[in-house]
């Protein structure tokens, strides 16, 4: 199938891109530049600390850190070299080749084109939203979507135990209308699902990493909080034609 057909198609979602292992080294190491540059801008006494350990040990000293404050969404945005970088990856070039051109959204106005990474330390239930469609982030804040084209978005595990932590989400829920309110969380108003999440019977993308999955933003999706180590990922949103 195609990564429309399949988006658009039964279950919502396409597997089936990945970064290269060269690749996933190259933005691995992007992504632990700007962790630590955000951590030395904001405890430069500590830096010591983190510059000797791996992401995925982050929250054995993540207690040294005002977490909740430190990593705002604006604070995990990668800057446009790291965009070209990956735009130039033989997944992004895949996309391309499938979908004609691509180009990330810039929705939150910290960079042209907006790709962000995340940290999820185990078992911290703060570090993840409740099941959620992006469609409704782009209702609430009213984002500018270009006339003639659509919103896809990818999301790619960078570091995650396979089955434990990563990405979970509901098959085929992008064909219904959800009923959502709003609630305020770190300063921002975010949509809140009015369901029962345990009713929905979300299941986990059995990701390795490196491997993304497209999906549709009306597509009910989240993060999990198991394994024993610090989960990152990356994500982007993305226009293409209609």
């Amino acid at each position: 199938m195609s990564i429309l057909g399949d988006v658009d198609g039964l279950n919502g979602y396409y597997l089936g891109l990945s970064f290269t292992s060269s690749e996933l080294t190259d933005v691995r190491n992007c992504v632990r530049t700007a962790w630590l540059a955000n951590i030395k801008s904001v405890a430069p006494n500590l830096i010591n600390e983190f510059e000797n350990l791996q992401m995925t040990d982050y929250h054995t000293k993540a207690h040294l850190l005002d977490h909740d404050s430190i990593w705002p969404k604006r604070k995990r945005i990668l800057n446009m070299g790291v965009v070209d970088l990956i735009k130039n990856t033989s997944l992004f070039q895949k996309l391309e080749a499938q979908l004609g051109e691509v180009t990330v959204s810039g929705e939150d106005g910290v960079e042209p084109q907006e790709i962000y990474w995340r940290l999820v330390r185990p078992n911290s239930p703060n570090d993840v939203g409740p099941l959620h469609a992006d469609e409704w982030f782009w209702r609430i804040g009213n984002w500018y979507t270009p006339e003639g084209y659509r919103r896809l978005k990818i999301w790619i595990s960078l570091f995650s135990e396979k089955g434990k932590n990563g990405f979970k989400y509901v098959p085929g829920s992008h064909k219904k209308e959800w009923d959502f309110g709003q609630a305020e969380k770190s300063g921002l108003i975010k949509p809140v699902i009015r369901e029962d999440e345990n009713s929905l019977n979300a299941i986990f993308f059995e990701s390795n990493p490196g491997d993304a999955i497209v999906f549709h933003d009306k597509l009910l999706h989240g993060g999990s909080i198991g394994g024993e180590k610090t989960r990152v990922s990356m994500e982007w949103t993305m226009f293409v034609k209609a």
